[in-house]
């Protein structure tokens, strides 16, 4: 996927919520290139598109598509993340902010080519057997929470770039886990009111 029109309003999507990515639930300690390197090797990983997660009862059905119930419920909290795009030079010397719209339950770490740019329910370190510090509540995880990750622009670069997340569950036995996103151009808010379009 690459850069194109549509979805969040009108603005330029560098990666939607239906990319295709690769994922993981780590049983051990997973090198860190996982979050940092485009070409890191993942061919062993879940492929798939859409958003990740469980669902034990009802609810979150609607919002993932890869469905990682068996690797982690009793099991596992985290789950690692690998969504890769591309941004031309030209889209990337004109722009000026960055946001990333989550549907989570219930925490999680997210990098852009390694640098951490966005957290939620979590705190310190991550590791492969982390989980979240919180829940989100049902209610609040179905909807796009959006962050603004203009600081992370950069450490993006022409061409081949990477989305990392480590989604955490608040623990094992969790009736559901959800982790869905989307990266855009933002809109940001100016002194004296009005978001300014990109």
């Amino acid at each position: 996927q690459g850069e194109a029109a549509g979805g969040d309003g009108g603005a330029s999507v560098f990666v939607a919520e239906n990319a295709a990515k690769r994922v993981l639930v780590p049983t051990g300690a997973v090198d860190e290139a996982w979050r940092t390197d485009p070409d890191f090797d993942d061919a062993a990983w879940i492929e798939g598109t859409g958003g990740v997660g469980y669902e034990r009862s009802t609810g979150y059905e609607q919002y993932f598509d890869i469905n990682l119930q068996s690797q982690m419920y009793g099991a596992h909290s985290s789950c690692y993340i690998r969504i890769p795009f591309e941004i031309s030079e030209e889209t990337l010397n004109a722009l000026s902010n960055l946001s990333l719209k989550v549907r989570y339950d219930d925490g999680f770490i997210a990098y852009l080519n390694g640098s951490e740019v966005a957290r939620m329910n979590f705190n310190g370190e991550p590791a492969s057997d982390s989980a979240a510090v919180a829940q989100n509540s049902d209610l609040n995880a179905i909807d796009l929470e959006p962050f603004d990750v203009t600081a992370g622009i950069g450490q993006l670069h022409p061409g081949r770039n990477l989305l990392a997340i480590h989604a955490l569950n608040v623990d094992t036995t969790s009736s559901d886990f959800l982790m869905s996103a989307m990266l855009s151009i933002g809109q940001r808010v100016v002194a004296g009111g009005g978001a300014v379009s990109p």
